[in-house]
């Protein structure tokens, strides 16, 4: 039997854990650290306004505590580079695999 995975979840647009394929095969592959990179250098011209902060603010807390009842905690990271801040979260964790959902 090999080596349990550990797995980085990256959320992007679908806060949720519902339904969410790449949450539910990393968790079957073994453990999970969920993230959520916002880097507002990458929105260019489409930078969210206010009732759009807001939404999402309360989503990322919403995703907190569901996640909270699975037993992980999303992490929240604030970059300049959502690759670079991606790989870095998975070195320091020693994670075998990064998942995410495709983006729509």
């Amino acid at each position: 039997m090999g080596t349990p995975c550990k797995s980085v979840v990256w959320f992007r647009r679908d806060l949720r854990v519902e339904d969410n394929p790449a949450l539910a095969a990393a968790a079957r592959a073994g453990s999970v650290l969920p993230v959520y990179i916002w880097c507002p250098k990458e929105e260019g011209q489409f930078i969210p306004g206010r009732v759009s902060r807001w939404w999402l603010k309360q989503s990322l807390l919403h995703l907190d505590q569901s996640l909270k009842s699975l037993g992980a905690r999303l992490v929240m990271i604030k970059a300049e580079d959502s690759f670079e801040a991606l790989v870095g979260c998975a070195r320091a964790v020693g994670a075998n695999q990064v998942v995410y959902n495709h983006l729509y």
